[in-house]
């Protein structure tokens, strides 16, 4: 994938292990309404969606009643992390979590206003991005081992992305024209190193590209690449245009992922390109999509 720049578990894998995920046994996660879908992308079509596994909130018995009926109703981010151990996910109804993949139980869960992305920090914290509401723009810092319990908050309007740089050890976080560069002096506290601003406006997903050089980043308006040598955003060569993409992700072998609203903000289809190919899920309001390595 050139970047030009202008200005759970594969099927062959046991659910008692991770294993990495090959082109030729690759899956990806899909999230939307109130579940998350583990999808075998080989086996799956233009016509048909190879589900591995769901994962429903409203089924989910160790959430709070509250939780599960009302909190992940809108499920809106999902990303395997752990070396595929463990799975984060979020919902703009207000609940973020984190779940044991081999089990799938839920490990720890919290209320998060408007919440659009979620990510495992270092030292047992999770960081998640409260986005447009009455109590929500900004980024809110949580220990694990303490459900609902807030240790840090820092104001965010549109917060929509939160992505943990491991070599860099810093945080990246994603609001409605701004993507900001947080370290973590302490377990309990992240300060603003950087900001820049980003081309147009409502900053929507951003995701770590394979080699750790940049993100992916989207706004209204398209797709970007930020790189972190130069420090600058530039399209992506022969990438789709198209508006408000939802979610953008890479494969390792270069392949991209990426939802884009068909319908009001939901698709029916998650999307690849390089190569090219579509998979349906008519029955769900589909939100994003996320490779699974």
């Amino acid at each position: 994938m050139k970047r030009v720049f202008a200005g759970f578990l594969g099927a062959c894998c046991s659910l008692a292990m991770a294993c990495t995920s090959t082109k030729d046994n690759a899956s990806f996660l899909v999230c939307g309404d109130s579940k998350v879908l583990y999808v075998d992308y080989e086996q799956s079509t233009n016509d048909h969606a190879e589900i591995i596994w769901t994962w429903d909130a409203h089924q989910a018995v160790d959430l709070p009643e509250v939780y599960r009926e009302k909190r992940f109703n809108t499920m809106d981010d999902c990303k395997i992390i752990s070396e595929g151990k463990q799975l984060v996910v979020s919902a703009s109804s207000g609940g973020v979590a984190l779940l044991d993949v081999k089990e799938r139980n839920v490990l720890f869960y919290a209320t998060v206003p408007n919440a659009h992305s979620v990510e495992l920090l270092p030292g047992d914290r999770l960081v998640a991005a409260a986005s447009t509401s009455k109590t929500g723009n900004k980024i809110m810092l949580f220990d694990i081992n303490e459900n609902e319990k807030v240790i840090f908050e820092d104001s965010l309007y549109s917060a929509h992305g939160v992505v943990w740089h491991p070599e860099r050890k810093t945080l990246f976080a994603l609001g409605y024209d701004v993507l900001r560069e947080y370290s973590m002096p302490s377990p309990n506290q992240l300060e603003l190193e950087r900001e820049w601003k980003i081309p147009g406006e409502g900053g929507h997903d951003l995701q770590l590209s394979e080699d750790r050089k940049g993100f992916y980043m989207t706004e209204h308006t398209g797709a970007w690449f930020f790189d972190l040598a130069s420090q600058e955003f530039g399209k992506i060569e022969g990438f789709p245009e198209a508006e408000n993409i939802k979610s953008l992700g890479e494969h390792h072998s270069g392949q991209l992922i990426y939802t884009v609203p068909e319908k009001s903000w939901w698709t029916h289809h998650v999307f690849f390109h390089q190569p090219e190919k579509k998979v349906p899920f008519p029955d769900m309001k589909v939100y994003k999509a996320r490779w699974f390595e």
